[in-house]
């Protein structure tokens, strides 16, 4: 008997996360790619998108296959009348593939499904049987606080939603890199950055994130000694450097340097950059529900990875008498959907 699988993925500017599993039992196989924002990570993301949809296929079609193939053993050895058939070579069809992707909001909804869904003709997946929704309502589904909430996200990018019968009727941020995005990576990173050549340039004060940014890039930014200056300027070394690690529209590389100012929370320039992230997630969460009635969930590697942003958030909505659920991830809201549509499509 031919299997259907349900394919469901986290898709956010850094990375992907890809989920196949049977119709109604647990994961087959999951992989991991690259990122597939179309504003931070370009339109060729879709191509290694679609590649990471191959790959998490091709894995769950091999494990059905071992298994068939198992189960055919077994039967060998079985002293039952009647011979044992052979595996199936038929490949397991796709019943539905659900997508959470960043940027795929209302503004870009059907250019991001149009895009997606031409790479995977290939794949033999049927455009009737994809959807393509934004990563914020994966997430929030993957919280388990039902269909009424707050969504506060901050990953790659950075907004906050509030649901109602699982429909976005108010929204923060989630601008982008250019015009928002607060106290996401890419935030962070910047902020991080312009710190660093404050204090080189005797803009801004002194701090020691300046040393860790010439660590993660492997130069002594404060003398210009270890290795020697190759432009004889510090200031010039990081511009250098900066040309070389981040592609040029890419900024979602900028988030490499988000977990500097943690490392150094007691430095009071980091300090102040993480206490503006916090400050704004609070301020935030009571601007979308000032009655303080609705549960909280927190999506995103800077809220739901261990370090002071997420320590002081989670604390701090508790204090509140707020309900806090954390989604480190937005493939349970995926695969939800996609087993969703599955069943609307059979019936």
């Amino acid at each position: 008997m031919r299997q259907h699988l349900v394919l469901a993925g986290d898709v956010g500017g850094t990375r992907s996360r890809l989920v196949a599993a049977t119709m109604g039992g647990g994961p087959l196989a999951q992989v991991e790619g690259p990122g597939a924002n179309l504003r931070s990570s370009g339109p060729a993301a879709f191509d290694t998108l679609a590649a990471t949809i191959a790959d998490v296929l091709e894995q769950a079609r091999h494990a059905l296959r071992t298994a068939d193939a198992g189960a055919a053993s077994g039967a060998d050895d079985d002293t039952s009348d009647g011979p044992a058939g052979p595996p199936s070579d038929d490949p397991a069809e796709v019943a539905a593939l659900a997508l959470g992707i960043s940027g795929a909001g209302p503004a870009r909804a059907a250019e991001v499904r149009a895009a997606v869904g031409e790479r995977l003709v290939p794949l033999g997946i049927p455009a009737e049987r994809l959807l393509v929704t934004d990563d914020l309502h994966t997430a929030f589904l993957s919280g388990g606080v039902g269909d009424d909430g707050l969504l506060v996200l901050a990953g790659t990018g950075a907004v906050a939603v509030r649901f109602r019968d699982r429909e976005a009727i108010a929204r923060r941020d989630g601008m982008g890199w250019l015009l928002g995005d607060v106290g996401s990576a890419v935030w962070l990173g910047r902020r991080t950055l312009e710190a660093v050549a404050a204090d080189l340039d005797g803009r801004g004060p002194r701090t020691l994130l300046t040393e860790e940014v010439g660590a993660a890039l492997g130069l002594d930014l404060r003398e210009g000694l270890r290795p020697p200056s190759l432009t004889g300027d510090p200031r010039q070394d990081l511009i250098r450097a900066l040309d070389e690690h981040l592609p040029a529209g890419a900024p979602a590389a900028l988030g490499r340097f988000a977990t500097l100012p943690a490392r150094v929370r007691e430095d009071p320039v980091a300090h102040g950059i993480l206490a503006a992230v916090i400050e704004h997630v609070l301020d935030t969460v009571e601007a979308l529900d000032p009655e303080a009635v609705l549960p909280v969930v927190l999506a995103g590697s800077v809220l739901t990875g261990p370090g002071p942003i997420h320590d002081e958030v989670t604390a701090s909505l508790q204090d509140r008498r707020r309900s806090v659920s954390p989604a480190p991830d937005g493939l349970p809201g995926a695969l939800l959907l996609a087993r969703e549509l599955a069943g609307r499509i059979a019936g």
